[in-house]
């Protein structure tokens, strides 16, 4: 098959991207010619790194697009897209040329899908609950709806690191983008970090993982909340492959939404989820299927569904009783290995791919 993914994004990184990176990785492994759409930049030059075309435009004239793709000369057997102005140049093409188009959601923004939904072949949503979200809000074509969740590279992610021992340090992750649509996310972490002051009687250690336009002000902040603690904080930016496994490995805990949640979980770490939207805590027994539903913190009220000092309450029973941080780190890892393993996950999408186009 010849599959046409497009994508615009605003970050230069981010789960987003992952999510493409990976499907494209593996859709090539399988045999087909994959050419993506996207902005040049960092996720341009890891596509190209691993032998997927890529066509560059940054999405201010669909027709423009459009052009950019005809003139590969390829005729695409499927096209799929990402939210945002990439909707534009995908539905053109597809209804120019008759082939399968297929929309995937990672969060509550509608987007405009009522006006298209009609169009679709299929809608891919990375959880239950967003899938639940948009047809609340679109009562319509109910059987087009796939779950296909984020998932982790299982031979990247191959030995989980547990926490085996009680240790006068601790290294939490903090692992987002640092840009003003993950607000939600950054309030939890400063509210981590004024809990973490509070503990004088363990030293912590903090790893920023990620970037993005509000790092000066978060760093700067977390910074100043901990100055004469004894406590600190390490900028470790945008980290992709091998960095980023061992950066996960380092640390006794992680903080994190949607894909690094899961990432953190598959390197055997106790995870503290809070996405976008809403504040999910400690992955435990009690807990672990709302935050699968959730995509990690994709679906909530920010907020109006946050406890008082739930962050905090969280870290002291890591912190409290360091044999939580190997009991939760190994069950973490088990829901990780059996819902999230990657390949697993493309081999559905290259299932409903075939399905697809043999449709047509």
């Amino acid at each position: 098959m010849n599959l046409l993914y497009i994508v615009n994004f605003h970050a230069p990184m981010g789960g987003l991207h992952e999510n493409v990176y990976a499907s494209a990785i593996y859709m090539k492994k399988q045999g087909c010619t994959v050419h993506v759409v996207l902005k040049p930049g960092r996720l341009e030059q890891r596509m190209k790194a691993e032998g997927i075309h890529t066509i560059t435009t940054d999405f201010s004239d669909a027709d423009q697009a459009l052009e950019s793709i005809e003139n590969v000369d390829v005729a695409f057997d499927l096209v799929h897209f990402h939210p945002g102005p990439s909707k534009y140049p995908a539905l053109k093409y597809a209804e120019k040329y008759s082939v399968p188009l297929i929309e995937t959601y990672h969060g509550i923004w509608l987007d405009g899908l009522g006006a298209h939904i009609d169009r679709l072949d299929a809608i891919v949503t990375v959880s239950e609950g967003i899938k639940n979200h948009l047809q609340s809000r679109i009562d319509a074509h109910y059987e087009k709806y796939y779950v296909m969740p984020n998932g982790y590279d299982s031979s990247l992610f191959d030995q989980p690191k547990y926490h085996d021992r009680d240790s006068e340090e601790i290294t939490v992750g903090f692992v987002t983008r640092l840009d003003r649509d993950k607000q939600f996310i950054l309030d939890i972490l400063l509210l981590a970090v004024n809990h973490i002051k509070t503990r004088p009687d363990i030293k912590i250690n903090i790893h920023m993982i990620g970037d993005g336009t509000h790092r000066d002000e978060f760093m700067e902040l977390c910074q100043n909340m901990l100055e004469d603690t004894g406590h600190t904080i390490q900028f470790k930016g945008w980290l992709v492959d091998e960095e980023l496994k061992n950066a996960y490995l380092d640390c006794d805990i992680i903080i994190a939404p949607g894909r690094s949640a899961i990432e953190g979980m598959a390197c055997g770490k106790p995870v503290i989820a809070v996405g976008s939207k809403i504040y999910i805590g400690l992955i435990t027994q009690k807990n672990w299927q709302s935050a699968v539903y959730s995509n990690f913190g994709g679906a909530g009220k920010k907020f109006a569904d946050y406890e008082l000092d739930s962050v905090g309450e969280d870290l002291n029973h890591l912190l409290d009783d360091q044999a939580n941080i190997n009991r939760l780190g190994r069950f973490g890892h088990e829901i990780a290995k059996q819902f999230f393993d990657g390949d697993r996950i493309n081999q559905e999408l290259y299932d409903l791919y075939s399905i697809l186009h043999l449709s047509e």
